[in-house]
């Protein structure tokens, strides 16, 4: 049957049957076009709860009976006793207003002292909770981990964009991020918190995290935050509660409100809202710790994509260049006032009004491409270098950054592929030796040989002293098989 009908049915409003089914007491069936199918069975668990709710039996108590922990008969024997209690508490009440009826007391002369030691004395006696001032203040939740894991999700899910920006907009290397560059990065989120959590909570009264944990935060009246209450509670965060994430202060304002939380205090943007809990069942923890990994995963990911270059495939020569761009960009590598261009050429840039001072000998290598309709299947270079009276430095950086450039480009590497790390071992773990391997389809051989020379073992070659000759050569090809 449909709401409507299940209305008229169980004489209930609307408000109410949902209410129930987001509790977990009824579960209907969803059609294919997303309706809501109610069956017979709804509608008799919907007229038990009308009925014990009728007799003040709580919700919790309900539950019970519907998942069997709790039997009919002893819940009915409990209310029975609370109800008499009920009875004499509310005969009592009406003997004190009779009293201060009789004692013609005004609400300006009232002497509220005086009846309150008798409501006092009876609810030591009876220990019952009808005297006690309920419902008068907004519900809070006091779970300071809770909140505060929720917070930690939240600012880590808004880091997320800004990082992937970094990434494919400035090709700025995460893996490689500075202490102060980090910091900046968790500026940013707690910017973007500022004007994201907001919509968050006018549009469904909670934050990704704190849904998690089922939290939720509404209106003293019970709607959902306007957008500029949003803004200003937000702005309470992150200035009293993390102290702008500036760094020592931010941990003292954690602290603050730690302590603030954990003695069922209501922190300071709290104070005109009603923040409230669904429930604590075990398996939010396990939904926070699956959230989260996957959220580090999607992180992992565009860490991982800066490591593919922008072309793939079959490249053309321009192609590949850029590829070697990219990758030099990307690990921060310079080679002085020389760059190479769309052909695979080295060519000079325009001066900047940099200055680059050059020490020993580090030619920069003539690629030669073999094409085949258009596209690249090798790339080498060849250096030759005699009767050099200078150091001679390794040419690890451009054979790493040439074979990136291309064996990275093939379909076969994956997001995750070990390879780049492969190479880059091969490479830096053979300066100055021959080396050969295959990656990709694509076979990498390089052949050195020198003389006159005593190899460092720290990526440069010396010029032995009692030499009259010395020679160096390396021979660096890449072929598709």
């Amino acid at each position: 049957m449909t709401i409507k009908e299940i209305e008229i049915r169980s004489g209930m409003e609307r408000a109410n049957i949902r209410f129930y089914e987001r509790e977990g007491l009824i579960t209907p069936k969803r059609e294919d076009n997303g309706y809501r199918d109610y069956s017979e069975g709804d509608l008799q668990v919907l007229l038990r709860i009308k009925l014990l709710r009728s007799l003040h039996i709580s919700l919790n108590e309900i539950k019970a009976l519907q998942d069997g922990s709790s039997d009919l008969s002893d819940t009915l024997a409990k209310q029975i006793k609370n109800l008499e209690q009920e009875k004499q508490d509310v005969s009592y009440a009406q003997e004190v207003c009779r009293a201060m009826q009789d004692d013609r007391a005004s609400y300006a002369t009232l002497d509220a002292a005086k009846y309150l030691e008798g409501i006092h004395r009876v609810t030591e006696e009876s220990g019952s909770p009808y005297f006690t001032v309920k419902g008068d203040e907004l519900p809070q939740v006091f779970y300071p981990w809770r909140r505060f894991f929720a917070r930690a999700f939240d600012l880590f899910i808004y880091r997320i964009p800004w990082e992937a920006f970094l990434a494919f907009a400035f090709h700025i290397n995460l893996t490689d991020r500075s202490a102060w560059g980090n910091l900046f990065d968790t500026f940013i989120a707690i910017v973007i918190m500022l004007f994201i959590e907001p919509l968050w909570l006018h549009l469904f009264g909670t934050t990704p995290g704190k849904a998690i944990f089922g939290l939720r935060i509404e209106n003293a009246d019970g709607r959902q935050l306007s957008y500029s209450e949003g803004l200003e509670r937000t702005w309470g965060v992150i200035s009293t509660g993390l102290g702008f994430n500036i760094p020592i202060y931010n941990l003292v304002r954690l602290w603050k409100s730690y302590k603030i939380c954990s003695e069922n205090e209501m922190q300071p943007w709290d104070e005109l809202i009603s923040y409230t809990i669904k429930d604590r069942r075990w398996y939010r923890n396990v939904l926070f710790v699956g959230a989260y990994a996957a959220a580090f995963g999607i992180l992992l990911m565009i860490h991982s994509a800066q490591l593919l270059p922008p072309n793939r495939g079959d490249l053309t020569i321009a192609q590949f260049v850029e590829n070697y761009n990219y990758y030099a960009e990307f690990f921060d590598i310079s080679f002085g006032n020389k760059e190479l261009n769309e052909v695979g050429k080295w060519v000079e840039r325009e001066f900047n009004g940099t200055a680059y001072i050059e020490f020993g000998c580090s030619e920069s290598p003539e690629f030669h491409f073999s094409v085949e309709k258009g596209y690249v299947k090798g790339v080498s270079f060849l250096v030759e270098i005699e009767n050099n009276p200078d150091w001679l430095g390794s040419y690890d950086t451009q054979m790493l950054l040439a074979s990136l450039a291309f064996v990275d480009a093939q379909r076969e590497i994956g997001l995750f592929s070990k390879a780049p790390a492969r190479m880059a071992k091969q490479i830096e773990n053979n300066s100055f030796q021959d080396f050969h391997f295959t990656e990709a389809g694509i076979t990498v051989t390089c052949d050195t040989e020198y003389s006159g020379y005593i190899n460092t073992q720290s990526n440069l070659l010396l010029p032995e002293e009692n030499a009259t000759a010395n020679y160096y050569r390396l021979s660096f090809s890449m072929m598709a098989n």
